[in-house]
């Protein structure tokens, strides 16, 4: 009887889509009934008098590609995060695509299945808001009018919601020298079609300076020093100190006798030849101090019964403030002078004590207002976001002293004026500041409609459609001694994107079933820049399911790319004391570095080729194995000015200034064009969710609803806690969920292990030149070079609120060459660091003994994270075996280990 009117239900409604109502009536189940009355607009089955045929799941995204990873509440939980955001971090290895052109810019975010305004619109959410948590491969991201080169993170917020957070916490440097606290709190609503949340942060960072590491300086020809050093007038030699020791002298330390008076020349010849290099390490700041505070809040519901609209905001203030050392003095000790004993004139240098006068102060205020409207035109969702961007920051670089009246007066021999003493501050002052004021505005404004043109055997033609317009302004103003230069570049841009997914071959459709899931997909783009003219962008892709355990997805992108306006107009930044190692002559130097856009940047083209295979070997075991082969290649390639190296100089010599005795002095570090760059590599790697334990005695149901292993086009990835299917229950059917999922009692293990080996990534700085090889001794975008093989490991354990996280990289040894005109070749040693997250949240049943003692704990999570657990650090060492100046353990790493102590509470 149920079988007859199933199939006279499905008949008419083909047929006649109106005949569905008059089709015979059965009595409904209890288990159907109940699913009848717990349904919402989002996951509303279709009904045929009585019967229920399950439509998508609520928050399902668009397309047949399935999730490679999805966790429910449960293990959301093991995880021991205190935002959305927090999670996110930890689950950097499972959502790193290898095919963006930065794959630091992390995923494309949805929530529910759709666009979201921005990512201040879910920030700062707990994760206990969190129903279920889908990491889906960069292909889903078309569907949304996105480009395929970023993986997607659907976020299924709970139906119902509603907690006022409040957390603190502070982070310790072991090391000495830094603690940082933080302290922030969140409101969130949920309540159906309404949601809204409010998060505030403020954070405080104290300087870190030089003195609190161990940071040894020398002088490699820069001979000031608080107590001084004399050299000959023009590199020649000091005849009285020369004759007095037997052998040439050209420089000596001031000694300090000189301090309360004149020095006789034994005690200078006790320092001939050697520089003073006194500790300066109290005016250099390793990390600037910051303090920020945050605003930032959301509200969304729906307008009608198919329109969501949700509008957010974000503020943000930001100031840090750097030391960048001393300032250097250099005059002219006279002969005659009541403070020399030398019967000729020689050149003095020393530091005065002025601190201040060398300094970085950046002011920054962000400004965002942010909206997403979502709905249904028929078969067809159709995605509305604008969003009004402005950023201003202002920057202040003290120049240092004008020390004239100090110079004059040591070059008249005023005996009032000891040039090796205290110098008096009414014989300096202070020079007036660098500054730069730079407004950034973005206002963009996107369209996205998805659907199916039509119905295929296979299934449906899926189509995505995007047009889009956005302005991007950038007004700076510089002033570098005391001359004002200011520059103005807009860029609009219309956009038009498209996309088409076609099924070839359908198990579910049940044509050409025994090829499996076979379907291709389409992409096509287009942007209009009023500076830079027109960019296009053609892909295509593969995505293959021949069995339920694997899947495969290959993939193809020709895209051109331009230069931001921040790239191409930021305001010029002059930088004193910068200290880097020069390959050429073997030091370490203190350069004035200059920074800002460089207006001559040109549009690049970059090709993507990608082959990705899933596969899940086992039906009871969460273990998922996956394999990304990349390979891209670029021209025009448009990068941050890289290491300073030998072929780096040879292709722009007109970026680095040197003396007349050939030490760098100065470089241009703006961004640069390179003719052309390659990259291939392989990331593979496997994900293990495990159940520990027996679950509590007639538990019959789990976390978050049953797991559906891999299968279907993209299928082959781990499930956790996925939607319901195959009738009440889930997929295990009325008997409950399958085997693996997390019962009541039940502790979770999880454990990820990533490896990326790079095969090839070479540059060509400018045509006609070799080919760099950053795998081989070349150092373009890293000043420690390429390393060829890098492991992330991620994993846990989490029971009865208890929790332990533990992760690491390894990266392998690398080294760089120091060209073939004798320059200084560098060695890297490999890096392995650890870090370790214990955490108790009292939330759960199994700690209400320990609440019930400390009613404070009710809803609390308290949190004890120890960051590079071994205080591991990298060693540099030169082709001596000396490791350089600029290359010292503290410099590359100057915090170490740290430990966070946190405490968060859900009221």
């Amino acid at each position: 009887m149920t079988l007859s009117v199933l199939l006279y239900g499905l008949a008419a409604a083909a047929l006649d889509p109106t005949a569905a109502a008059t089709a015979p009536a059965s009595p409904a189940s209890p288990a159907v009934e109940e699913q009848k009355q717990t349904t919402t607009k989002d996951d509303a089955p279709n009904e045929v008098e009585g019967l229920v045929i399950q439509a998508d799941p609520r928050g399902k995204v668009e397309g047949d590609i399935k999730p490679e990873i999805e966790l429910n509440e449960a293990e959301i939980q093991s995880f021991g995060a205190t935002s959305i955001g927090e999670l996110l971090t930890m689950l950097s290895p499972q959502t790193t695509s290898t095919r963006g052109r930065d794959s630091s810019s992390g995923p494309v975010l949805l929530v529910n299945g759709r666009r979201i305004s921005g990512f201040q619109e879910i920030q700062g959410i707990p994760p206990e808001a969190i129903e279920r948590f889908q990491i889906l491969p960069e292909e889903v991201a078309l569907s949304y009018g996105y480009k395929a080169d970023q993986r997607v993170v659907n976020i299924i917020l709970k139906k119902n919601y509603n907690a006022l957070q409040t957390q603190a916490s502070a982070t310790v440097a072991t090391d000495g020298g830094r603690t940082s606290p933080a302290a922030g709190g969140n409101r969130v609503h949920i309540d159906g079609d309404k949601r809204w949340n409010v998060d505030v942060q403020l954070s405080h960072e104290p300087y870190l300076l030089e003195t609190d590491r161990n940071i040894v300086r020398a002088a490699n020809g820069l001979p000031y020093d608080l107590t001084g050093n004399i050299a000959g007038v023009g590199g020649a030699s000091i005849a009285d100190l020369s004759s007095l020791t037997g052998s040439a002298v050209t420089y000596a330390g001031v000694p300090g006798s000189a301090l309360s008076g004149k020095a006789s020349l034994s005690d200078y010849a006790g320092l001939a030849n050697t520089y003073n290099t006194g500790d300066l390490t109290r005016d250099r700041s390793l990390i600037s101090q910051s303090d920020k505070a945050t605003l930032r809040g959301a509200y969304s519901r729906d307008l009608n019964k198919q329109t969501q609209l949700t509008i957010s905001g974000n503020l943000e203030d930001t100031s840090s403030h750097a030391l960048l050392g001393l300032p250097g003095v250099t005059f002219t000790l006279p002969a005659g002078s009541p403070f020399s004993p030398f019967s000729q004139a020689v050149t003095g240098y020393r530091y005065i004590d002025a601190p201040g006068s060398l300094s970085r102060d950046v002011d920054t205020l962000r400004t965002q207002v942010s909206m997403a409207a979502n709905g249904r035109v028929k078969d067809w969702r159709w995605n509305l976001t604008g969003d009004f961007d402005r950023t201003a920051t202002d920057t202040t670089t003290g120049r240092g002293l004008d020390a004239s009246a100090f110079q004059a007066a040591v070059a008249a021999g005023d005996p009032t004026v000891n040039p090796f003493g205290v110098i008096s501050s009414s014989l300096y002052k202070t020079l007036a500041a660098d500054t730069a004021h730079s407004v950034s505005t973005s206002a963009s404004a996107e369209l996205v409609l998805n659907g199916n043109l039509f119905q295929l055997p296979a299934g449906p033609l899926q189509t995505t459609f995007k047009v889009g317009a956005n302005s991007k302004g950038l007004d700076s103003k510089t002033v570098r001694s005391g001359v004002t230069t200011t520059r103005d570049i807009t860029r609009t841009t219309e956009s038009f994107q498209s996309s088409f997914n076609l099924p070839l071959t359908s198990t579910r459709q049940d044509f050409l079933a025994k090829a499996g899931d076979l379907s291709l997909n389409f992409n096509l783009g287009y942007e209009d820049l009023s500076d830079l003219g027109g960019l296009t962008t053609l892909g295509g892709g593969l995505n293959w399911s021949p069995m339920k355990k694997v899947s495969f997805i290959a993939s193809y992108t020709d895209e051109q790319g331009a230069p931001t306006t921040n790239q191409i107009n930021d305001p010029v930044v002059v930088t004193p004391n910068v200290s880097v190692f020069d390959f050429s002559t073997g030091q370490t130097v203190l350069v004035t570095r200059t920074d800002g856009g460089n207006a001559s940047l040109r549009n690049d083209n970059r090709q993507v080729q990608k082959f990705g295979v899933n596969y899940k070997p086992f039906e009871k075991i969460e273990l998922t194995f996956n394999a990304t082969y990349t390979h891209a290649e670029t021209k025009n390639m448009i990068s941050a000015f890289p290491a300073i190296t030998p072929d780096l100089e040879a292709a722009f010599p007109e970026r680095f200034t040197r003396d007349a005795t050939g030490r760098l002095t100065a470089i241009d570090a703006r961004p640069v064009n390179f003719a052309s760059a390659e990259s291939e590599n392989v990331r593979w790697g496997f994900n293990l969710f495990k159940p520990i334990g027996q679950p509590t005695a007639g538990a019959a149901g789990g976390f978050g609803g049953g797991r559906l292993g891999g299968g279907g086009p993209g299928g082959g990835g781990m499930r956790f806690g996925g939607p319901p299917g195959g009738g009440p229950g889930g997929p295990g059917g009325p008997g409950g969920p399958p085997p693996g999922l997390m019962r009541p009692g039940q502790g979770m293990f999880q454990l990820s292990v990533y490896h990326t080996w790079r095969l090839t990534d070479e540059v060509t700085i400018r045509k006609g030149l070799a080919a760099l090889d950053q795998l081989d001794g070349s150092a373009i975008n890293s000043r420690t070079g390429q390393a060829r093989h890098e492991v992330q490991i991620q994993g846990g354990y989490f029971k009865d609120g208890l929790g332990m996280r533990f992760s690491g990289t390894w990266k392998d040894s690398t080294w760089v060459n120091g060209g073939s005109t004798g320059g200084q070749t560098l060695y890297f040693s490999d890096l392995a660091t650890v870090g370790v997250n214990f955490f108790a949240n009292f939330s759960v049943p199994a700690r209400k003994k320990a609440v019930d003692r400390f009613p404070i704990l009710k809803g609390a999570q308290v949190s004890l994270n120890f960051d590079n657990i071994l205080d591991a650090k990298q060693t540099v060492r030169d082709q001596n075996g000396k490791t350089p100046q600029a290359y010292q353990r503290d410099y590359l790493d100057p915090l170490g280990r740290t430990v966070r102590i946190g405490f968060r509470k859900l009221l």
